[in-house]
């Protein structure tokens, strides 16, 4: 079932995104890239129809699997209508956690502001339903809010996001995963897959509508299957990541890096 989702996604997400593709360019929905070439920006909301068609299929043949489903189902929805906010709205006067939260506590609330509010209070939400008790609604909280702006932040060159995307996946695939994780990271990965080539050959951009679902999507695989030990650590890890972020260039970082940039930029030219 799970190798049928992939070539599914697969299949419908590469019907799809010519279509979608036309619509943005009809709409002039373009942003500059790291090139200061404009391109189509917003490629990700593709994913939402793929996501719900294949929902439809998954809750008929397993309806055992409803309630974790619809907590997949509402977190990603959210926070593609927040990313497709900050991508029709959203300029880049206002940099960064700090600078966001910074102009929201001056009364002026900025698109990224927007999304960490939004993007707070699902997480908040979705933790509350799963934990059992607070340690685990903390770590559940902090885990999908910072996973889900870890994509946020590799979205910065050509197929960077994808590529975190699938390294994340498959570490967490090996690590142990639910079975209904498995199944919903399988329906993602077979839209990156359909759209990675654009992506990689800065013909569009996927878009906060594109990174944010990715992220959430890895952050609720981490709250729905592992234990509270391997969250600590994953949280360790993010909050080390976003410090650096607020302080450095993670560009600059990758490109310090020979095996980092390599990997960065395979595929690009």
């Amino acid at each position: 079932m799970i190798l049928l989702l992939l070539i599914s996604s697969l299949v419908v997400s590469s019907i799809s995104l010519p279509f979608v593709r036309g619509m943005l360019l009809e709409g002039k929905i373009k942003k500059e890239n790291f090139k200061g070439d404009l391109i189509p920006v917003g490629m990700g909301m593709t994913l939402i129809p793929v996501l719900i068609i294949h929902f439809v299929v998954l809750t008929y043949f397993y309806p055992h699997q409803m309630g974790v489903l619809l907590i997949y189902f509402g977190g990603i929805m959210t926070m593609a209508f927040v990313g497709m906010v900050d991508d029709l709205m959203g300029n880049r006067d206002t940099l960064g956690f700090k600078g966001h939260i910074g102009s929201l506590l001056k009364g002026k609330l900025t698109t990224g502001g927007f999304k960490a509010v939004m993007g707070g209070m699902i997480a908040l939400l979705i933790s509350f339903l799963i934990s059992s008790n607070v340690l685990q609604l903390i770590a559940n909280f902090l885990v999908i809010g910072l996973m889900t702006n870890l994509l946020n932040l590799m979205d910065l060159r050509p197929g960077r996001a994808i590529k975190s995307f699938g390294v994340i996946a498959l570490v967490f695939l090996f690590v142990g995963l639910t079975r209904e994780s498995i199944e919903i990271l399988a329906i993602v990965a077979g839209y990156s897959i359909a759209y990675f080539p654009q992506d990689l050959k800065s013909r569009a951009m996927m878009g906060d509508v594109g990174s944010n679902t990715l992220g959430i999507t890895l952050g609720i695989a981490v709250a729905l299957s592992f234990t509270t030990t391997y969250k600590v650590i994953i949280l360790i890890g993010l909050i080390a990541v976003h410090i650096v972020a607020e302080k450095y260039s993670i560009t600059k970082i990758i490109g310090g890096n020979r095996v980092l940039s390599y990997l960065d930029e395979l595929g690009r030219n």
